[in-house]
């Protein structure tokens, strides 16, 4: 079954490259605790012949996003933090109404970044916290859903640091990191991000939530060492796919449940996309007209997107989890349709066992 599963991947991972949909890619899946597929295919970068191997590290963009939330649900499992209460009753100096489980499922009003963003104060980990905890929030919090692009690393960045004393740690897991450490850059993927791949073309208001959570003006170079090495956990968490697959696959089951509680089901006014949230994950489940995406149907799944088309999800009564991790940033059509198209693959060859 095994070589079954890793060879169909691999003859789909062949084809889509072949029609230009990767640079490098790696596809990880675990299967009843095992794993079950470990594709490592195409270069870590556009000039050059470096292959990528099972150990080369990607970038997880906004994956990064459910892995830091992961550890604020350790501090609730060990009643260190409480879901329903506000973050300012933990936070010095927060002044949002916001409770924590509106933090960490975007509903808490606070997506917008400083209209003069760059690289230096994105770069800089205490900036974005200390800029966060004065903002008034949009919306009421609670009161509506929107996607926190960039602003939901120094929430819980600095959620975690005003429970614990302590930062959020840099290594999650082996080969799991909030910021590329050093010593492991020579392993990683150079991003490639074509300008289609911004994905705000639907914007056609200056005003637009979207705008305010990704000014258009700042195009980051995702290269920059300063990007790659920040703990931001928004969008800068590196791991090789069978890291990254083995970290999710690991969950415990008192953390899943919490994890995976539903929050919102609806618009997301940043997006503009229906949503299914949970506390800090996206979750699995058939939206409005039967559409599903890389998460799948089951409504018990759970995971996170990100940019580009970089996906972990873990399905329980599947007993499944994939992670895909590419380097060549795709339009958000292309990024989903690839990326689901794996996905699906893999869970039909395992359910046909």
């Amino acid at each position: 079954m095994q070589t079954a599963v890793h060879a169909a991947v691999a003859e789909l991972i062949a084809e889509q490259q072949k029609a230009g949909q990767h640079l490098g890619v790696q596809v990880a899946a675990r299967w009843r605790g095992r794993p079950v597929v470990e594709v490592a295919a195409g270069r870590l970068e556009p000039e050059g012949h470096r292959p990528v191997e099972p150990d080369s590290l990607f970038c997880c963009f906004s994956v990064s996003k459910a892995l830091a939330a992961r550890r604020l649900w350790s501090l609730v499992v060990d009643g260190r933090l409480d879901p329903s209460r506000p973050v300012a009753s933990y936070w010095e100096g927060f002044t949002a109404s916001a409770t924590v489980a509106q933090l960490l499922s975007h509903q808490a009003g606070l997506h917008r970044v400083p209209a003069a963003l760059d690289a230096d104060f994105l770069a800089d980990e205490a900036a974005g916290p200390a800029w966060i905890v004065a903002q008034e929030p949009t919306w009421e919090p609670g009161s509506a859903s929107g996607y926190h692009t960039l602003t939901y690393g120094w929430l819980v960045g600095g959620l975690y640091k005003a429970v614990t004393g302590d930062p959020l740690p840099r290594v999650l897991d082996h080969d799991v990191y909030l910021g590329l450490p050093a010593a492991e850059a020579r392993r990683a993927a150079t991003i490639v991000e074509p300008s289609t791949a911004r994905g705000l073309r639907w914007v056609d208001d200056d005003t637009h939530p979207a705008l305010q959570a990704m000014p258009p003006g700042f195009v980051p170079d995702w290269n920059d060492p300063r990007l790659r090495a920040a703990c931001q956990p928004a969008f800068s968490g590196w791991a090789s796919a069978r890291a990254l697959a083995a970290h999710v696959d690991s969950i415990a089951p008192a953390e899943y449940e919490l994890g995976r509680q539903l929050q919102v089901d609806g618009l997301d006014r940043v997006l503009e996309l229906p949503v299914r949230r949970g506390l800090g994950v996206e979750l699995g489940g058939r939206f409005e007209g039967g559409a599903v995406g890389a998460l799948g149907p089951n409504e018990r799944a759970f995971g996170h997107g990100g940019h580009g088309g970089q996906v972990v999800v873990r399905d329980p009564e599947a007993e499944l989890t994939i992670a895909v991790l590419v380097n060549l940033l795709a339009e958000p059509e292309l990024a989903a349709e690839r990326t689901t198209t794996i996905c699906e693959l893999i869970r039909g060859l395992c359910e046909a066992y």
